[in-house]
């Protein structure tokens, strides 16, 4: 992991669960107060797929994104990128990275990126 990705997720003060991203409530008991909590650890893939239809202004022909879980049960999204998609297994580790995603009106969008 690079030294501080840009994301931020929530846990519960009451019940402890972990919202990324910000809910205004709790999901589960409805509580108000959180805590703020960064990502730690290794990034274990759990699921990922292949976008072949993207909006306008990507520079890709396809995009490759997955959802990846944390060692602290922080669960966030981002572009993988990988030489062979056809060797990517749910359950391995992934390298994380903030990175520029793509340029949207001349300027780097950030966004997390997975290796």
């Amino acid at each position: 992991m690079t030294d501080e990705l840009k994301i931020t997720a929530y846990r519960c003060k009451k019940c402890g669960r972990i919202h990324y991203p910000f809910h205004d409530r709790c999901l589960d008991c409805l509580e108000r107060d959180f805590e703020e909590i960064k990502p730690e650890g290794d990034a274990k893939l759990l699921a990922f797929t292949e976008i072949y239809n993207l909006p306008w202004g990507f520079d890709v022909r396809t995009l490759k994104i997955g959802v990846v879980e944390f060692s602290n049960h922080i669960k966030a999204m981002g572009q993988i990128q990988i030489d062979d998609f056809n060797k990517l297994k749910t359950g391995m580790k992934l390298k994380t990275f903030w990175e520029p995603v793509r340029v949207q009106a001349g300027e780097d969008v950030f966004g997390l990126v997975l290796r």
